[in-house]
């Protein structure tokens, strides 16, 4: 029984240490470049970091492909930085001028007693961004959440 088990523990290892390792064979830039020019892209963020990382992707992207949809979604925190700090006004006018679509969760404006009056005339608004961001995945979008 113990020559069956050091038996079978030696094929093991030994099955382990001949096996090849094989790195990734494709090149960032082939993966960036695997970005659908007519593709659609999500993104989830909840602070205000996060928001002007997106914006500034989907900036980047639609730079090069007008065709893409690109969407960030506002939760959380967020979305009291974007009524209120004037600093986060540039991004908005970045992404709208891109045709990145803004979409802030009402949720978490309740959360925050803020009113739609209190956004940028460009922002849309969804009762649960959650939900949103559900919906955005089964009409074929590809999602991140930050």
């Amino acid at each position: 029984m113990k020559n069956q088990f050091l038996m079978i523990l030696l094929i093991f290892i030994g099955s382990v240490l001949c096996t090849s390792v094989a790195a990734q064979s494709i090149s960032v830039t082939a993966i960036e470049n695997a970005v659908k020019k007519d593709g659609k892209y999500a993104m989830l963020v909840s602070n205000a970091r996060y928001f002007q990382a997106a914006v500034r992707t989907g900036v980047g992207l639609k730079a090069n492909n007008q065709d893409m949809d690109f969407e960030v979604v506002l939760i959380g925190p967020v979305v009291k930085d974007l009524a209120t700090d004037e600093g986060l006004k540039s991004t908005i006018e970045a992404g709208k001028k891109a045709g990145i679509r803004i979409v802030v969760c009402e949720a978490a404006m309740n959360y925050f007693k803020l009113k739609h009056k209190d956004f940028h005339r460009s922002i849309a608004f969804t009762p649960d961004g959650f939900i949103y961001m559900f919906g955005l995945q089964e009409s074929g979008f590809k999602t991140i959440t930050l």
